[in-house]
């Protein structure tokens, strides 16, 4: 039997269900500090073109006999969420035939349906154990029986991991270009101008599905917080102009990292640019003690998976993104 979800009740086991699920462990609280930093009712609305706007979401759960949850499923949207789209997420307990699941989407879709969205996009992982995410069942089965519902494969994210170290040859900087960082650099506005490189070159990006966030929420998403760090932001600069840039989050291993990001604007593209910035910040990572760079591609982005290929990186599983047209 679907329900939904009951704040007062449900987060110890939804804790446990998403700890069991994920790599990390969730507690109680997180969920909890989590929900009260959200508004606290739906403001869903509809613009010019009669397409879904603002935010909200849905929670639904399949409770076991003791208290447990089987499964949990949500679907929400964000204000800067494309017009019409959905995010969701179906998260199951361990050994749950993939059936036992479709309920749970049947009912994000009922909502999406009611809500006046026009697109539900969810994710599932290669393969379950090796990606870190279970989803209680074998994925591959989910989606086949998913595909046979109306949905459709619009994007492939693989993980990828290189080393760190002496051995990756020294950045050259393409003419009339020097490399810089977020932190030492003179470029005047630096993070307005990342900002508006990450808008232009998002639009080339096939494994990005929603509009960029305005400045303040892109700004605490990407540079705040214990992963942002402006020395670990590296630039390709002409005249004052950021024109390409990689990003790297911190990681609490000291000794790893994610590269966040690498854009370059297009007409500074084909000189070798996002390789060059990558050497750039390999260089100056290594020297900081970081040994191992994590990262993600779209397998349809062919020139940065020719790059990280060409730098070493080993690929690994990823997870696909599933489209349901409503």
């Amino acid at each position: 039997m679907i329900r939904p979800f009951r704040p007062g009740g449900d987060y110890p086991a939804l804790a446990e269900l998403l700890s069991a699920d994920g790599p990390e462990t969730v507690t109680a609280a997180e969920l909890r500090e989590q929900d009260a930093a959200l508004p606290g009712a739906d403001d869903l609305s509809t613009d010019h073109r009669g397409r879904l706007t603002g935010h909200g979401r849905v929670r639904l759960v399949q409770p076991g006999p003791s208290g447990d949850l089987l499964a949990y499923a949500t679907a929400w949207r964000a204000p800067w969420t494309l017009p019409g789209d959905l995010a969701s997420l179906v998260v199951s307990a361990p050994g749950r035939a993939p059936a036992w699941l479709l309920p749970l989407y049947d009912g994000l879709e009922r909502w999406a349906r009611e809500a006046g969205a026009s697109r539900l996009l969810g994710e599932l992982p290669d393969r379950g154990q090796e990606s870190g995410h279970t989803h209680g069942t074998c994925p591959s089965d989910l989606a086949g029986l998913l595909l046979g519902r109306g949905y459709r494969v619009d994007a492939h994210v693989r993980s990828a991991v290189a080393a760190v170290g002496p051995h990756l040859p020294a950045p050259q900087a393409p003419p009339g270009l020097h490399l810089d960082t977020l932190a030492t650099t003179t470029a005047p506005e630096p993070e307005q101008q990342l900002h508006r490189l990450y808008r232009e070159t998002l639009r080339d990006n096939p494994g990005f599905a929603e509009a960029l966030p305005e400045f303040a929420q892109w700004r605490a998403e990407t540079l705040g917080g214990p992963a942002g760090r402006p020395d670990w932001v590296f630039t390709a600069e002409c005249t004052g102009r950021i024109v390409g840039a990689t990003v790297v989050h911190a990681d609490p291993d000291p000794h790893a990292c994610h590269v966040h990001y690498t854009g370059v604007l297009r007409p500074w593209r084909g000189r070798g640019l996002a390789r060059t910035l990558k050497l750039h910040a390999a260089r100056h990572l290594a020297a900081h003690g970081v040994r191992t760079a994590h990262t993600e591609v779209e397998t349809g982005n062919a020139p940065m998976v020719a790059v990280n290929t060409a730098l070493g990186y080993r690929w690994g599983p990823g997870r696909r993104r599933l489209v349901r047209e409503l």
